[in-house]
Formats: C-alpha cells, structure tokens, sequence
C-alpha cells in the first residue's frame, strides 16, 4: 500500500472551518502507519473518527486527521479525471485529498451506496468562525452523476461547475437519491444543474460558535446560481444556504428547515412578455422555534428597481409552515417594500397551501413547532 503524504494542518484546524478534498480515476489505499516522524502519541494512523486523537508531528505536520470514517482508498491532490470514471462502492469511502478535476467531455459517475468524504472540522473548544473548504473539491468542466437510487453520502465534499483557477469549470452537475452533511455545491448560471430527492444538512454554511451556541452562515465563496431550465425538487435542506435562481428553474417539492438565508429570485425574465418557464411551488418553508438561526426571509428579489419592467413571479401553492398572511408576506422581499433600496420585481405568494403538499418530504422534526 502506498502511504499517504503528511497532511497539513491549517486544513483541519481552522476554526469549525468546511472539508476539503480532490478526486482522481485512480485510486491510492491509505496506508495504516503513520509518519516515522509522528510522536509516539500518534499511534492512530492517519486518520481518526475521534477528533481527540488529532495529532501533529514535532514539525507541526498533521499525522493523524479528523474524518468522517476511515478511508478505503485515497484520491491524490491534483488528480485529472481524462477518460470515463466510476468511484465503486466497494472501494469507499473515498477520501478526497484536494482538489479533483473532470475534464472537458469526461464523465465521472458516484454510484448508489458509494461513501465520499474529506476532512471533517475539529469541533471547536471555544468561540470560532468557520472558514469555507479549500479541499475536497470536485471541480466539472465535464459530467459529474452522483446517485441513482441511493444512498449515496458527500461528506464535507465540494461539487463545482464554477470556473475555479487554473481549472475551467463549466461542466454539468447531477445529484440524486444523496446524503450531503457539510458539502457545498457551488454552480454557475452557465452550467446545468440538477438535485432530486436528497438529503442536505448544513449545505453551503460554515458554523459560527458563540457562548457554546452554534448558528451558521451562507458561504462566503457566493451562492450558487442557478438558470438553464435547472430543476431542484424532492430535497430535504436542514439548516443549509439557500440560492440564486431565474425563472426558468423549477424548484418543487423541497422542504426547507431553518434557511440560514433567502433564496434569491434572478430579474433574468423572458423578453417580449413571455411566461417563466419554471415552477416554484409545492415546497414548505419551515422555521423552528429552537433555532438559534436568525434568518426569517423566504425570498427575495435582486436586480435594479425599474417601474417600466416590473415582472411578477409565481410563487402560489407553497407551504409557509404558518397559515397567517401577514406572518407570509413579511417573508417576503420585493418590490412591494418601499423601503430603500427599493426591489425590483413583484413574489406573488397567494394563494398559500394550507398544509405541506403530500409529495413534499415529511418533516422530520414535526413535534418542534414552526414560527
């Protein structure tokens, strides 16, 4: 077995920071000894499950890192996917030592019951702000499938279509049937983009720890933006960022607890009167009276206010996880608020549903009541 180079330690110890990782079509087995360097106290190999069992070198090199399980096969920094990949479930969980690229044309495809992962925050022990991940990224100029019937687990991972320096992105993204606990998903409005009946908690947030009360806040790397007809429905987002998306996204289905920000209506509407082509409806927006999250804005509008070109979005049928209107509309930002700077465009929520729509998921903390 190949043994894994020494990892560095600004990657795990940044203060309850996001994961990082990379990809690759071939695979290195991490090895079970660590660094003939380590300390005599690292005894755990490179990696642990137990965030006490952390340790450095007398150089201050990382010799045992934090991860969400223990690794079945290694994917080097730097690895450029050339030809059609598969990660195999038998060869997982997977760990992603940096960053990982799909090359123009090239398709890698994470089947069901595959594990994904990078490195896991050490929790902190007192006050701290998270950082976003400069590991475990996959980065699209290609195809990225995740998923088919699940489950498949993205562990702290990245999926980027983005333009990410030296690698172009651009490629397309889809998610299905998957499990994301502290993953970004950061897409551009020139890339396709789907994510269907998975499961998101603390997606595209990094944690903030104050008098041992743990909030979170959107990534500082920029929503993900959606357009290109892209589609977003049956997902579960607990605690997670929400996005930027134009009129021609379909956004169905989602149940969302606890957004951590609005979603972001695009002024990107048809030319000539044509009707939006997507659909924003059928989803519960839920707040829990146990969040510590500030956030109680639904939606917003962004663009610049213009009285000649003020077009209305339907955004009926959705589930508020309140029935009271002026509760609802106080969720909502767009041009009907006054207030400077004045929003373009107009959210047209009514009517709402008086219940979740049945083929929306369940929610799974229904005996903490919604405000």
């Amino acid at each position: 077995m190949k043994k894994y180079p020494g990892l560095l330690l600004v990657l795990l110890l940044a203060a309850c920071g996001g994961g990082g990782g990379g990809g690759s079509g071939s695979a290195t087995t991490a090895s079970a000894t660590p660094s003939s360097t380590s300390p005599r106290a690292c005894t755990d190999g490179p990696y642990t499950t137990d965030p006490a069992k952390v340790c450095t070198d007398a150089n201050g090199n990382l010799v045992t890192a934090y991860v969400y399980a223990q690794p079945n096969t290694v994917i080097p920094d730097g690895t450029v996917i050339t030809a059609n990949t598969t990660w195999p479930a038998s060869g997982s969980p997977y760990f992603l030592a940096g960053t990982v690229r799909v090359a123009p044309g090239v398709t890698l495809t994470i089947p069901d019951n595959t594990i994904v992962e990078t490195y896991r925050a050490v929790p902190c022990t007192s006050d701290c702000v998270g950082t976003i991940p400069t590991k475990g990224i996959i980065n699209v100029a290609g195809t990225l499938n995740v998923g088919s019937q699940g489950p498949v687990q993205l562990l702290g991972v990245t999926a980027a279509n983005t333009s990410l320096a030296p690698d172009a992105g651009g490629g397309t993204v889809s998610i299905t049937h998957t499990v994301l606990q502290d993953a970004f998903v950061q897409i551009n409005d020139a890339a396709p983009f789907s994510m269907t009946f998975s499961q998101a908690t603390h997606l595209n947030v990094t944690p903030i720890v104050r008098n041992g009360v743990t909030t979170y806040q959107a990534g500082t790397n920029g929503y993900p933006r959606l357009s290109r007809s892209a589609t977003v429905k049956g997902n579960t987002f607990v605690d997670s960022a929400a996005f930027a998306f134009d009129p021609s996204v379909f956004v169905q289905n989602n149940l969302f607890i606890n957004m951590v920000d609005a979603l972001v209506l695009i002024d990107a509407f048809p030319a000539n009167g044509q009707a939006p082509t997507g659909i924003a409806q059928r989803n519960s927006f839920l707040f829990k009276k146990d969040s510590p999250n500030v956030n109680r804005i639904v939606i917003e509008s962004h663009g610049t206010y213009d009285a000649s070109t003020v077009h209305s979005l339907d955004f009926s049928n959705n589930f508020w996880g309140v029935t009271d209107n002026t509760t609802i509309q106080s969720r909502v930002l767009d041009s009907t608020d006054t207030t400077n700077p004045r929003l373009p465009n107009v959210i047209l929520y009514a009517p709402p549903l008086q219940s979740a729509d049945p083929a929306t998921p369940a929610d799974p903390q229904s005996a903490t009541p919604n405000v």
